[in-house]
């Protein structure tokens, strides 16, 4: 007996969760819900219900504040917009954005973008962003937080790994990563130490490796599965240290505040991100806002929240 069938289907459906796009073929479209006053907005540990502006003055000291999204959720990118507006309006010649959807070595092509040397039309195309999310995306969705940023002179930061060196960490180990050279190393980070607890079992048992705990137990296949989603949270982890890395140097060279785009799954309820950045920062004031289409299923929890803010994008019937 083999890995069942429905571990590989979940693989395939995993991964535009967990950090990499997922294009739809219908063109998408820019939210037109205006979301500083149309949308409730959550304190994460009391579900206590804030106004824009109360929830802008409790981001003002954050350090870091990670903005978890659903990539093909149009009004949350709307919600990532005002935010980075606002912060940055409120830290003028400070702080920064960094996007889980651009890869290190693509930072050329953000200061391309930036002097002009290159349009927005060839930026998305020589990074191989045009869909990143859905057909059209990058247009609606992620070029206009980049011009927002830059028009408020603020560093826009390709945080992640290059794809073929997280695929190297799940097919040949992290060691294969310590062996690369020094110019290869500076386009990827991994963890000092693998990650545990809540995060890793979450991980493993949303790809299906904890199996089906009412079928038979076939301990070889079982076994095979678990050693698959591991792998998987090997190429997981280096996704989180990279950006968190990336995150760590945009806070020394352009200071607070910075944001960070990225995948829910890397943030919500102790995700790898923050996890990593504050074994960077560890004074650092690091917030998690998570952009949430379905706040009727949210649990708040003093301990361990969701996020430390939820923003509610259902309301507007665009989330997916």
């Amino acid at each position: 007996m083999r890995i069942p069938l429905y571990f590989g289907m979940m693989t395939v459906c995993v991964i535009g969760l967990i950090g990499c796009e997922s294009p739809s073929k219908a063109p998408v479209e820019a939210s037109s819900v205006v979301v500083r006053t149309s949308l409730r907005v959550l304190d994460g540990r009391t579900g206590d219900e804030l106004v824009w502006e109360t929830f802008m003055s409790r981001l003002e000291d954050a350090d870091v504040v990670v903005l978890g999204e659903q990539h093909d959720d149009a009004t949350g990118h709307a919600v990532q917009l005002a935010v980075v507006e606002d912060m940055l309006d409120r830290s003028p010649g400070s702080g920064g954005v960094a996007l889980e959807m651009l890869e290190r070595d693509e930072q050329i092509l953000v200061e391309d973008y930036r002097d002009e040397i290159i349009d927005a039309e060839t930026f998305a195309k020589l990074s191989g962003s045009t869909s990143w999310s859905g057909t059209g995306s990058w247009e609606a969705w992620y070029q206009p937080i980049i011009d927002a940023a830059i028009e408020r002179d603020a560093a826009v930061i390709a945080a992640n790994a290059p794809r073929r060196y997280v695929r190297l960490a799940r097919t040949d180990g992290w060691e294969r990563l310590d062996d690369l050279d020094a110019s290869r190393k500076t386009l990827v980070d991994r963890p000092d130490t693998p990650m545990t607890g809540g995060y890793r079992d979450r991980f493993i048992e949303l790809m299906g490796g904890h199996g089906d705990p009412d079928a038979e137990v076939d301990e070889e296949a079982q076994a095979e599965a678990i050693e698959l989603a591991e792998s998987y949270f090997r190429s997981q982890q280096v996704w989180d240290a990279t950006m968190a890395a990336s995150v760590s140097e945009a806070l020394r060279q352009s200071g607070p505040p910075v944001m960070l785009l990225i995948g829910r799954f890397h943030s919500d309820s102790g995700g790898g991100a923050p996890q990593q950045i504050k074994r960077l920062h560890p004074a650092a004031h690091v917030v998690t806002i998570s952009l949430e289409p379905e706040c009727g299923e949210v649990v708040f929890d003093e301990a361990m929240p969701q996020a430390d803010f939820i923003v509610c994008t259902e309301e507007s019937g665009t989330g997916a």
